[in-house]
């Protein structure tokens, strides 16, 4: 599951996020606190950019953490919230002091308190939320599931009758609090909540004073309920080329905004995501990670790749006479196996993304299949005389090369088929084609690449020897 991401997030443009290191100002302050020297490391902290701000607090364990939060505002510490990642705000919120957190949660965006409580222990999240001034605004969000369109929607919106006029809605709009999220659109509902449509602020400042908002609304576009999933929020919001889509209810009453900063923010987290599990890892785990939680989650995975390493392993044991017989013939073990696996893995992501996207179906499998079919024949041609001829010249032997050339042949249309086939039956099956895909179809090519090569080997074996 992805987590939510703040909203409006500043933090998409945060230098950590664009692989540049953290100023050398952010170190300064680091070793200012390891040093003792709080009120200096302070003084430093408020003359950096939030972002800055953030990577200095970051970087901090929590014992120091604290000493130097204390010396903070509020003010200062609502300004670099929204630079915080999801993961930095689950460390550096519990190490907050409750007033200062909530006070500097009245200057911040719904949808960051919410996911601020999110990060604090439950008691402690109650207490915040009690004494929150936005209490009836973060509140709903903390109802939704994490990755639902509900869960990701900012609640702050500019929200008008279809019978105000426009000199009325003007006025209406300039005493509004909070800020609103969109800010370019004004939303029309009825007594209800329900959502009638809307209007461009560009439209409602050159409109004739007296003109109703029900006349100047354009129709109801695309819109979510808030128990969507957030991805099949974003092909919405990719589909139609919007910036946000509004937020509805069970009974179709306006309840927030989505926007693409938030669902752009979650497509990058998601290709991170499906990039990790392609190869066996947590989506949130990072290099410097605990030794035993990284091996907590890697050893099963590992374990299964062995397992299989073993299933293919016995494939090679079977024509242990004729590996005996002709020696040479290992040599080109790694090579069938390595092009086959690397092959198959080149159409398991391409089918993986496919499926991210949406855009996997019937009608695209039989479009596919037979153009991955024909990939595998064209390239298994090439590749097959390439290394049949090496074989040849290398060993001297042009039955050996025939064997290694029909084996790199079988080799890649097996690859192009099962590359494609295991992520298909593995959805099938419940099972995430992201998470399994890459351990079965390397198992598939390198198990049918040795049989090929081998078995050839062996029907050859009184030329070849």
């Amino acid at each position: 599951m992805v987590q939510r991401t703040p909203s409006q997030h500043a933090r998409s443009t945060r230098g950590g996020n664009l692989g540049t290191e953290p100023s050398s100002a952010v170190w300064d302050v680091v070793a200012r606190v390891d040093a003792g020297e709080l009120a200096t490391a302070a003084a430093l902290l408020h003359n950096l950019h939030p972002a800055d701000q953030a990577d200095a607090l970051a970087a901090l364990d929590g014992k120091e953490r604290r000493r130097l939060l204390d010396r903070i505002d509020s003010h200062t510490l609502a300004e670099l919230l929204p630079f915080l990642t999801p993961e930095e705000l689950e460390h550096v919120a519990p190490d907050v002091a409750l007033p200062q957190l909530t006070a500097a949660l009245g200057e911040t965006p719904a949808q960051l308190g919410a996911d601020v409580l999110h990060a604090l222990p439950q008691t402690d999240a109650e207490l915040v939320l009690d004494r929150l001034p936005k209490a009836g605004l973060v509140e709903p969000l903390l109802q939704h599931e994490d990755d639902s369109a509900g869960g990701i929607m900012a609640p702050e919106l500019m929200v008008l009758g279809p019978h105000l006029a426009a000199e009325q809605a003007l006025t209406v709009l300039r005493a509004a609090s909070p800020a609103p999220t969109v800010r370019d659109t004004v939303y029309i509902v009825d007594t209800e909540g329900v959502l009638l449509g809307s209007v461009g602020l560009h439209s409602l400042v050159f409109a004739p004073p007296m003109t109703a908002m029900r006349d100047l609304m354009e129709p109801i576009g695309p819109t979510v309920t808030t128990d969507m999933d957030q991805e099949d929020a974003l092909k919405i919001l990719q589909r139609f080329g919007l910036h946000a889509l509004p937020v509805l209810d069970s009974e179709g009453r306006l309840v927030g905004v989505a926007t693409s900063d938030d669902l752009l923010d979650i497509a990058q987290q998601e290709a991170t995501e499906d990039m990790y599990r392609l190869v066996g890892l947590v989506d949130d785990e990072a290099l410097t990670a605990p030794v035993a939680t990284a091996l907590r989650r890697r050893l099963p995975w590992l374990l299964l790749n062995l397992a299989t390493a073993f299933a293919a392993a016995a494939v090679v044991a079977a024509f242990e006479d004729t590996l005996a017989r002709v020696a040479a013939l290992a040599i080109f073990l790694p090579i069938i196996a390595g092009q086959g696996g690397n092959a198959g893995m080149q159409v398991t992501t391409l089918a993986v993304r496919a499926m991210a996207l949406g855009e996997f179906d019937r009608h695209f499998t039989r479009l596919v299949l037979p153009r991955e079919t024909i990939i595998g024949i064209v390239s298994g041609i090439a590749f097959g005389l390439l290394v049949g001829v090496v074989g040849w010249v290398w060993q001297d032997n042009p039955w050996l090369g025939v064997a290694v050339g029909a084996a790199m042949l079988g080799t890649m249309i097996v690859a192009g088929l099962f590359g494609l086939l295991i992520p298909i039956i593995l959805r099938g099956l419940g099972a995430d084609p992201a998470l399994a895909a890459s351990i079965f179809v390397t198992t598939a090519t390198d198990m049918l690449g040795f049989l090929f090569f081998l078995g050839l080997a062996a029907l050859l074996i009184q030329r070849i020897a």
